[in-house]
């Protein structure tokens, strides 16, 4: 059995151990530790990457919707 959990060292703690006892009992398991940013994250889908790419151009071709305080109610 692989299970892969996308968590924080904030999340982590005892009750999310038990779990994973209980989960793999009696199993040997392999805990790995590694560096995600959000980018990484968010480029992990084809859909997300691409949309990601069209929002920079949509920047950096200055294609940007401007409102005021006062259009949005503040």
């Amino acid at each position: 059995m692989q299970a892969i959990y996308h968590t924080t060292t904030e999340e982590l703690n005892v009750n999310f151990i038990e779990y994973l006892k209980k989960q793999f009992k009696n199993y040997k398991v392999d805990i790995i530790i590694k560096e995600q940013d959000e980018t990484d994250y968010l480029n992990s889908s084809k859909t997300n990457k691409q949309y990601l790419e069209e929002a920079i151009n949509e920047v950096n071709n200055m294609k940007l919707i401007q409102k005021t305080s006062k259009d949005l109610g503040l």
